[in-house]
């Protein structure tokens, strides 16, 4: 295979095309900022989007809006040829994925929709999981790229099912991570050492992969550096409200979650981890937390 393309090399498309490198592929990738990891792993930077375009076959994306989507798509769309597959591991609109899709393949170009779920450690360490939609054939040729990035993938069936699962799966991570909030204001308000409480709940049958990757920041309070700001989720949020709609589906759990969210933009926390939320639930209680 020739080299593999990768254009983003951002929070998760660093780790994820380190993992190709590991895996043994010859990866030539592209950022609008320069990347000394990703060349320290041995990955060789490209000049541009067209550089990438011109040496690879298949090339993934990860990028980080709609429209640096579009600004891309026209970059490939300069040096494509048929044959050349897209794999967009990308979350925005599945509206965006689907007209650069109608795009590429105009020329050829076939685009698969794929999502990640987990966070960049998660994909450094291999935990991340990643969906799969579009052309099954096509995913099936590129089981070997697949598995170069993460130990687990989902084919999900027609293109824009990932981006669908992707909401989904954002979905239950705003609300366990709410519900870790509440859990932990409370626990502290009972005179429950937070700790422990964390130790505990955490091993538990309330316990869950949300909550063993928040609880730790809120007891922390380093929402600065954390790698799920309010901002980037709140789009999710946003886009699954939506699909909810459109489906007729009840979601008073994912309606109240969003409320806090506009509570942190109206408070300038939109850069904050969401695990921040235990600080905006803290606000709205009444009583002083007891002594533990």
């Amino acid at each position: 295979m020739n080299a593999i393309g990768f254009i983003g090399l951002g929070n998760i498309g660093t780790p994820m095309s380190q993992n190709l490198l590991r895996a043994g592929f010859d990866v030539i990738g592209f950022d609008l900022v320069g990347n000394p990891a990703f060349v320290e792993a041995g990955g060789r930077f490209a000049e541009s989007v067209q550089d990438v375009g011109r040496q690879a076959d298949v090339i993934v994306q990860s990028l980080p809006t709609a429209a640096a989507l579009e600004s891309t798509i026209t970059g490939l769309l300069e040096v494509a040829r048929e044959g050349q597959v897209v794999i967009d591991i990308s979350g925005y609109a599945l509206e965006a994925k689907q007209q650069a899709a109608e795009r590429l393949a105009q020329q050829g170009v076939a685009m698969l929709d794929c999502e990640i779920s987990g966070l960049p450690f998660m994909v450094a360490n291999r935990t991340a999981v990643i969906f799969q939609a579009g052309d099954e054939q096509c995913v099936n040729g590129l089981r070997e790229v697949f598995n170069g990035m993460a130990d687990t993938c989902f084919y999900l069936g027609e293109f824009g099912s990932a981006t669908k699962m992707k909401l989904l799966a954002n979905m239950m991570v705003a609300i366990h991570n709410s519900v870790g909030g509440e859990v932990l204001n409370l626990a502290a308000r009972i005179g429950i050492d937070p700790d422990t409480a964390v130790k505990v709940l955490g091993s538990s049958a309330g316990g869950s992969v949300t909550f063993s990757n928040k609880a730790p920041v809120m007891l922390s309070r380093d929402f600065e550096s954390g790698p799920g700001p309010f901002r980037h989720m709140a789009h999710y949020l946003d886009w699954a409200a939506g699909m909810a709609r459109q489906a007729g589906a009840a979601t008073p759990l994912l309606d109240k979650t969003r409320e806090y969210y506009l509570i942190a933009d109206a408070e300038g926390r939109g850069d904050q981890d969401i695990a921040a939320v235990i600080e905006l639930l803290e606000a709205a209680s009444t009583d002083k937390p007891k002594e533990s």
